[in-house]
């Protein structure tokens, strides 16, 4: 029982640690101006999911502790089989912040893949302007 205390005690203080950092991260994003629209929504999405977990580890925590005071019945099989679905949902929500992560890396990266095209394309124009006057008159040179 010892062992279950400690082990609770640990996980609440990661949860209490979690919601902390995700607070104050939110904070600082939503101040920010410059952030895109679509960038503000990904992070908007990854505080919800992050907290569903912090309150999860809460609950967790919270279970670990009232679990030992359930009587082995039918109950004591229901119990733990809420708080493994519990475990099992937040796995969930970790796998769609890392698909969400993934893809908003995905845009950004598509992004710059057209913003560097589009100074490829400028340059590659800039360049061929200053270069073809000389091979007009290289090439106006040698037929004469």
């Amino acid at each position: 029982m010892l062992a279950s205390a400690i082990l609770s005690a640990l996980i609440l203080c990661v949860a209490i640690l979690m919601h902390a950092t995700h607070h104050a991260t939110w904070r600082r994003a939503s101040a920010d101006a410059s952030i895109p629209a679509y960038r503000r929504n990904y992070l908007r999405l990854q505080f919800q999911r992050r907290m569903a977990v912090c309150y999860i580890l809460a609950a967790l925590a919270a279970a670990i502790m009232i679990g030992h005071f359930i009587p082995r019945s039918i109950f004591f099989i229901l119990f733990w089989g809420c708080v493994m679905l519990l475990i099992l949902w937040m796995v969930v929500l970790a796998l769609v912040d890392m698909m969400a992560t993934r893809n908003l890396i995905l845009v950004e990266r598509d992004q710059q893949i057209a913003r560097r095209r589009a100074l490829e394309q400028q340059f590659g124009k800039r360049s061929a302007a200053t270069q073809n006057p000389a091979q007009d008159s290289a090439t106006e040179e040698t037929h004469e």
